[in-house]
């Protein structure tokens, strides 16, 4: 399975993610590759509610200027491979983001341009 993105106007790269609420339905949202970000999923509080996440432990994170913070964690679910998968999701009060985590083992590839190409292909 491809996934298909496109890169924003600010050159951030989106991709398409399929979450599932606590009531099964599927919600694509579009999230940013970060590839700074070591978890799973990132999303603002108003999706972790419209989703009914549940919550879960705390998760320290660390910054790109060094900090560490504390933030809400949530047990999410999503549709990724084909496969549902549950996922550590941490709270923020920016855009989604996608982490390295859920990344693992694939090939990001990005055409940096506005409107340009990203693929994200699972390596076998």
């Amino acid at each position: 399975m491809i996934y298909r993105g496109r890169v924003s106007p600010d050159l951030a790269p989106l991709v398409p993610v399929d979450l599932i609420s606590n009531d099964e339905q599927i919600h694509t949202v579009e999230m940013v590759i970060d590839t700074g970000f070591e978890g799973d999923l990132s999303l603002p509080t108003s999706i972790i509610q419209d989703m009914g996440f549940q919550p879960f432990d705390d998760y320290h994170l660390t910054l790109a200027n060094g900090e560490e913070i504390l933030v809400a964690g949530w047990e999410g679910k999503v549709m990724w491979r084909g496969r549902r998968r549950t996922v550590l999701v941490v709270e923020n009060q920016s855009d989604p983001l996608l982490g390295m985590n859920l990344l693992w083992r694939n090939r990001i590839t990005i055409d940096i341009h506005a409107n340009g190409p990203v693929t994200i292909e699972e390596l076998v």
